[in-house]
């Protein structure tokens, strides 16, 4: 595992835990961040040990965005092209992770912080969650997509167009929040959940983020075939056999 300087991280019960740790600026992003990681997920991606991962700064901050304090070197175009760089490596990685992802969001989710966010596959809020992309009012450009596709168009655009920060109530009535939890729970919210998608196995992890990368690119036909051939192909593994007959059994000594 690469050491790292500005996230830590954990493994246990199946779950890897990212936990941002710049919190003297408010989990800021910089280019040491969004290497930290891409790297640990990197690591993470052929570990039999992580079935899930789960994203955090903790219970009272997600991530702020973009640290302001790197504007004063965008002037220079090596820079720019770095941080660039370092921007779409981590995105593209979360974007096409091949094991389910969980943002635990707590405080302020912004900006950048927002898109991890909805870079991950699923979205646990804590309520004292704040999320929005106030770059916008600074003349700088969002991420539009995914965000239309987990909110739709309008409610994507409401957001992008503005700049305006929502509440978590708001942000989880309009579906970018996927469940809401007490301030100061969300990190083990979301660590239970993982556990129980790890509990599938790491292989059913897999398969299953993977139908969910492809499935939504296709027509219905395609989809239904896609999936029923990925279900035709795990249905006679030993594991899985084995797991549908202990099932059984369960029931029967039940009735």
């Amino acid at each position: 595992m690469p050491q790292f300087t500005q996230i830590k991280t954990s493994v246990q019960n199946g779950v890897g835990r990212i936990t941002f740790d710049r919190l003297d600026r408010r989990n800021a992003l910089s280019i040491e961040l969004f290497t930290d990681l891409s790297d640990c997920l990197d690591a993470w991606r052929d570990d039999d040990g992580v079935a899930c991962a789960v994203l955090t700064g903790g219970e009272d901050v997600f991530c702020a965005g973009l640290d302001l304090a790197l504007q004063s070197v965008f002037d220079d175009k090596s820079k720019r092209a770095a941080y660039s760089k370092a921007c779409l490596r981590a995105y593209g990685t979360l974007l096409d992770y091949p094991k389910p992802t969980i943002a635990a969001v707590a405080g302020p989710a912004l900006g950048g912080g927002c898109d991890i966010a909805v870079f991950c596959d699923i979205r646990i809020g804590a309520s004292n969650a704040v999320m929005g992309y106030p770059q916008i009012k600074m003349g700088l450009t969002p991420y539009f997509s995914p965000l239309w596709r987990i909110v739709g168009l309008s409610q994507a655009k409401l957001l992008t167009f503005s700049g305006d920060k929502i509440d978590a109530a708001e942000a989880l009535r309009i579906g970018l929040l996927d469940r809401l939890v007490e301030a100061g729970t969300v990190v083990k919210a979301a660590t239970g959940l993982a556990e129980s998608i790890a509990e599938t196995t790491v292989e059913s992890a897999m398969n299953n983020k993977e139908m969910a990368l492809r499935a939504p690119a296709m027509d219905p036909i395609s989809a239904l075939t896609y999936e029923t051939l990925a279900y035709r192909e795990i249905i006679w593994h030993p594991e899985v056999v084995g797991r549908i007959g202990a099932a059984y059994d369960r029931i029967r000594s039940a009735s």
